[in-house]
């Protein structure tokens, strides 16, 4: 089977199982909870499971990314990188895209720093905060 990446709309149980292995910290209501508010869930997904996932908020022209986290087994496979992407795909008019990654471990942050460069994001003043400009002018990368 071949990864894909999935936006979750209803979570199945199964999906809920992988989701708490991603994001350990948060319960299937509070995730329920979430979605409800018309944030949008992505996921990679391989042989019926989930291996990655990330949080969208759209608002017209801008979006903002956060808790993305690919499970550590599935790391420094292309798996973070492809998520990415189909993310961007997704949302063509979207023009400003800021990722938030306040919730990563200290000694992960680093690696996040360098996950994001190889995306195209930049840093900004906001500690954690990242953006990337994508238009007319700036491609998908």
């Amino acid at each position: 089977m071949r990864l894909t990446i999935i936006p979750l709309v209803i979570p199945t149980e199964q999906q809920y199982l992988d989701l708490h292995k991603i994001w350990p910290d948060q319960s299937q209501h509070e995730l329920t909870e979430i979605l409800k508010t018309g944030e949008q869930f992505y996921a990679a997904r391989f042989n019926e499971r989930l291996l990655a996932a990330a949080k969208v908020s759209v608002d017209h022209h801008h979006a903002i990314i956060r808790d993305f986290c690919v499970r550590e087994a599935t790391r420094r496979r292309g798996v973070g990188l492809y998520l990415m992407q189909e993310i961007f795909r997704a949302h063509p008019d979207v023009e400003h895209w800021q990722f938030n990654f306040s919730h990563v471990l200290p000694q992960e942050k680093q690696h996040m720093q360098l996950f994001l460069t190889a995306c195209g994001f930049n840093a900004t003043i906001q500690p954690d905060v990242w953006e990337k400009q994508i238009g007319y002018l700036h491609e998908v990368k």
